[in-house]
């Protein structure tokens, strides 16, 4: 299993082909063959691969509705968490280079790209150890979306960078206090890699329309923290790991422009509210669970 996923990473991005939640999802399939199950792999795992790409796709929609973007309090909500800084600005400041490569950059980019793997994963380890606990957990995940959707659009929020490009952090020259980082590392880790001219998206996700104003709550965080929840029930202290994947997280995006602390803190508190509405829901009313346990 080492192997095959060892020679999956390698292709992708050999051939750069971009790692998308329905491109991994043939990779867990294949594998779930090898495993001798791929029939339940089909039952199991279809409704929760078609309900992420459901969301994924309808995700860009929420900020057509209409309703005005808070952008100057989400600027005054993080002034006031980080005591009258901005975050965002405090880590520019200290680990921006002032010109060149910027290597921070680059990793909290990839970490930025990659962020629904380890939900996806997560997934696929609970489905070959801990099935009954899988259920529970893309419960948990659709119902963690689904509220993150509605919430994006009944309040639409700014991101550091759409809050700089539009005045509401500028210093007293007029400036931008912070730079919007990604474009820039994006841009170099496909040159660097070659993918000039052949990076390639899969079909699903090709002409996903991604919400510039969805930043309150962070999914980035948010998917991390409920897996942490999950794996360190399922399999105990290990689960510590995707925690601190989880503050990587965190910071990737809050250095990067792409997201306030206030969001982080709302995705923790999101996942941990999800998590606990599916586990603590009384045994009728799990549909997910499969163990067949009576209500």
């Amino acid at each position: 299993m080492l192997v095959y996923a060892a020679i999956v990473a390698l292709l992708m991005f050999d051939r750069g082909l971009a790692i998308t939640p329905d491109v991994l999802a043939i990779a867990f399939g294949l594998a779930a063959i090898l495993l001798g199950r791929g029939r339940l792999f089909l039952r199991d795992w279809l409704p929760f691969i078609a309900l992420l790409m459901a969301y994924e796709l309808m995700r860009g929609l929420a900020d057509d509705a209409g309703i005005g973007v808070h952008v100057g309090d989400m600027v005054t909500a993080d002034r006031l968490l980080a005591f009258g800084y901005i975050p965002t600005q405090v880590l520019q400041e200290l680990l921006r280079p002032a010109s060149g490569l910027d290597p921070v950059a680059i990793a909290a980019t990839v970490v930025y790209m990659l962020h629904f793997v380890l939900p996806l994963v997560t997934g696929f380890l609970l489905w070959v150890w801990r099935r009954p606990q899988y259920y529970d957990f893309v419960a948990s995940l659709i119902l963690l979306s689904m509220w993150g959707f509605v919430t994006y659009l009944l309040i639409p929020a700014a991101p550091p960078w759409y809050a700089a490009d539009r005045g509401a952090l500028a210093g007293p020259d007029g400036r931008p206090l912070i730079a919007y980082l990604k474009p820039g590392a994006f841009e170099t880790i496909a040159q660097a890699l070659g993918f000039d001219g052949r990076y390639l998206y899969s079909f699903a996700f090709a002409g996903v329309n991604p919400n510039a104003v969805a930043a309150w709550p962070s999914l980035h965080v948010a998917y991390p923290f409920l897996s942490f929840l999950v794996l360190r029930r399922a399999f105990g202290r290990i689960g510590w790991l995707a925690f601190a994947y989880m503050l990587l997280v965190s910071f990737s995006v809050i250095y990067t422009g792409d997201h306030w602390i206030s969001d982080c803190l709302a995705g923790v508190a999101y996942a941990y509210v999800a998590y606990y509405a599916v586990v603590h829901a009384p045994a009728r009313a799990r549909l997910w669970r499969r163990s067949g346990a009576a209500p």
